[in-house]
């Protein structure tokens, strides 16, 4: 099986005439973003599409997640919750149109962390979603924000994934040009949110909680030495936690997409094949568009560990079943 963790989606039937993207529940209006713009590919919203370009990349399942801009963490909480209850319903029907080739995970609003709660809950139990999916920051909250700590106590209990993907990312008036918001803004903010979680003591309260990161891990895996030596001369560091990071980073998982097969390489013999996951961000124009070719090139990574990285991680995490 070849299962792709990080794909994005968007239904069709929120593009309005003029290309916008809104989202209508219960007398709740909002245009959330226009995603007529270059990187936004037609199997965003193009069932069809998609499927074809699934076979041709020799992809199985798409593990559906929204794209970051339709986090709706901007949103007071009635219009969030509206719209992510609107979203996850779409995604469900979605899959169940197609339930060998897609599952899909929610959207949440996580600016109100009991009502991320109650529609968590709501799409695990009643839509038979798989996990969730969040940004990196909170509307500039690190991830160890104390009001946090509902939503990871229900995931934990859940036992289900979260999906963790870089938006609103620090520094943008630094990063502003040269697509550097993208280049460097994301996986750097992809780091502090995995620093986050393991000095802040999430990963500590909570250990078996399962969070997988985007882009490789952004920078994490390789400031992994940086944060061990840190930890041990500097008492900053020490502040929630009583064990070095190492204990910590092996809590995490990663999809493969390094766009480099040295990085890609580094990333699986310093995290595990058991930790990394195929994910290509699709549709984007950012995305590895010939995922199992990349996974294949690896060249210290046996066959059995790249079967578990093409799909069997994504089948254990996600508990798949075919």
């Amino acid at each position: 099986m070849k299962i792709d963790v990080h794909a994005h989606y968007i239904p069709e039937k929120y593009y309005d005439s003029n290309g916008d993207i809104h989202v209508t529940r219960e007398g709740t209006q909002e245009v959330l973003f226009s995603p007529r713009r270059p990187g936004a590919g037609e199997g965003l919203h193009n069932i069809k599409r998609r499927l074809q370009e699934m076979d041709a990349q020799g992809v199985d399942i798409h593990v559906l997640s929204v794209l970051p801009p339709l986090f709706v963490n901007h949103l007071d909480a009635g219009k969030a919750v509206a719209a992510c209850q609107s979203i996850n319903n779409a995604f469900a029907e979605a899959v169940g149109r197609n339930p060998k080739r897609f599952v899909a995970i929610a959207n949440l609003p996580m600016q109100s962390p009991i009502d991320a709660v109650r529609e968590l809950e709501r799409a695990v139990k009643d839509l038979g979603m798989k996990g969730a999916e969040i940004c990196t920051n909170i509307n500039g909250k690190n991830l160890d924000d104390k009001g946090l700590a509902p939503f990871y106590a229900k995931i934990q209990e859940l036992d289900v994934p979260v999906f963790l993907h870089p938006n609103n990312v620090l520094g943008a008036d630094r990063l502003a040009r040269y697509h550097l918001g993208n280049l460097i803004g994301n996986p750097t903010d992809t780091a502090v949110a995995a620093a986050s979680l393991i000095f802040g003591g999430v990963l500590k309260e909570f250990p078996r909680l399962k969070f997988y990161l985007a882009h490789g891990g952004g920078s994490c895996p390789y400031l992994r030495g940086r944060w061990e030596h840190g930890w041990r001369v500097r008492n900053e560091a020490k502040v929630n936690i009583q064990n070095p990071p190492s204990d910590y980073i092996p809590l995490l998982y990663f999809d493969s997409l390094a766009h480099s097969v040295p990085a890609l390489n580094f990333l699986v013999e310093s995290m595990g094949p058991e930790r990394v996951m195929l994910g290509t961000d699709y549709p984007a124009d950012m995305s590895d568009t010939d995922p199992v070719k990349t996974i294949a090139s690896l060249p210290h990574v046996s066959n059995v560990e790249k079967e578990m990285i093409y799909g069997g991680n994504a089948m254990r995490l996600f508990k798949i079943s075919v």
